[in-house]
């Protein structure tokens, strides 16, 4: 009886242990469940690791200056853009195909000239992130040469970097004469060429119509029988660069003669109250006579100069490439594109205002002085 009472407890003491066994099993298995990844998160992890290791070393940095071309990246490169960029970021990194090679750059890089076409394609719209992720998931194609679209990148970087320059004062370089073809071309339709956010953007020019003015702002206007007073330049037209102009009052839509002016240009002075000389610039020179003128002389593209036209001659006493003022410009020579306003400090104001090939219009009104400045 005693020997059967020890076998009873072996027996009873191997099923508990065998039963402890298979809770400890159940319960371990029921863990690892728990924590077992699918095949589709074992694959963003091993992307996690590729972009890691290998995408971010070839992507735009401080330290970058050449563009990521002919590289095989992970075709996952969106779900990892997933990963690290947040809600709020307004940076990432964006895929290209150029012309048949791939390219990555930053977000940052690509709008760095805002309202630009090509700003425009890759601005996020963090307000709509159904329309964000539609419209940024998909690679975008460049039909352009992969070479001049690298060395337009490498310009937006610096551009990126420098982010009060004005748009109307780009000045993108174009690569060697080699692989310049069509690069004009190409800013032209990614609306990085400067006149697109400001024209006329330099120079003289007859017949403008206000129509065609882009990223100019009207800051004056008044008839030319009421004086011009030049403190509207210091006071109400501040801009660092001017739109000058004059029309008839026949015809509003038309600026008879139309010059563009840095505001370091605009009062040239000229060094006698009797006589000026310009200080030609893109085919324009203003000129300041103190408490008597102000106005620019223009010239046509085929411009020859003639010393020896009205009021000027071998012994007429007014230097070469000089004109007279009486109050105002006088010359006939290329007077089409001349400007002239005597100043209200002018005691003996009169005799000259001109708009062109009109001359004397200091009584009229009707015509009209303008003035714009950028918008």
């Amino acid at each position: 009886m005693k020997k059967l009472s020890i076998i009873f407890c072996t027996l009873l003491a191997s099923w508990l242990l065998l039963f402890d066994q298979q809770i400890i099993l159940q319960t371990s298995s029921a863990s690892i469940d728990d924590y077992t990844l699918t095949s589709e998160q074992m694959a963003v992890v091993k992307n996690r690791n590729v972009i890691s290791s290998e995408n971010i070393a070839n992507t735009d940095d401080d330290h970058m200056s050449n563009s990521v071309i002919g590289h095989e990246y992970s075709d996952d490169l969106e779900d990892m853009e997933d990963i690290y960029e947040s809600e709020s970021s307004s940076d990432d990194i964006i895929e290209l195909n150029v012309g048949g090679q791939k390219m990555v750059t930053y977000r940052s890089t690509l709008t760095a000239v805002p309202n630009s076409s090509l700003a425009l394609l890759f601005t996020k719209d963090l307000k709509d992130k159904t329309k964000l992720k539609r419209k940024h998931k998909k690679i975008k194609f460049f039909d352009y040469n992969p070479i001049q679209f690298a060395y337009l990148l490498d310009q937006l970087r610096s551009m990126k970097r420098v982010p009060k320059i004005s748009a109307y004062e780009l000045n993108i370089v174009a690569p060697p004469a080699d692989v310049r073809f069509n690069f004009s071309t190409m800013l032209f339709e990614l609306g990085l060429n400067p006149d697109r956010f400001l024209s006329p953007l330099i120079g003289v020019h007859l017949n403008l119509s206000t129509d065609s003015l882009v990223g100019w702002k009207e800051c004056f206007h008044g008839a030319y029988n009421i004086r011009f007073d030049d403190q509207i330049l210091t006071n109400t037209c501040k801009g660092n660069r001017l739109l000058v102009a004059c029309r008839s009052t026949t015809d509003e839509k038309t600026l008879v003669v139309a010059g563009v002016g840095k505001r370091e240009d605009l009062l040239h002075p000229c060094s006698s109250n009797t006589y000026c000389a310009a200080e030609m610039k893109n085919s324009i020179g203003f000129y300041y006579a103190k408490n008597q003128a102000w106005g620019f002389e223009g010239r046509a593209k085929d411009f020859v100069a003639n010393y020896y036209g009205k009021g000027r001659g071998r012994f007429s006493g007014i230097p070469f490439g000089s004109f007279a003022l009486n109050p105002c410009d006088s010359s006939d020579q290329n007077s089409e594109y001349r400007l002239c306003w005597s100043l209200a400090a002018n005691i003996g104001r009169g005799g000259g205002d001109r708009c062109g090939s009109s001359t004397n219009l200091h009584n009229t009104d009707g015509w009209e002085r303008l003035i714009y400045q950028i918008a």
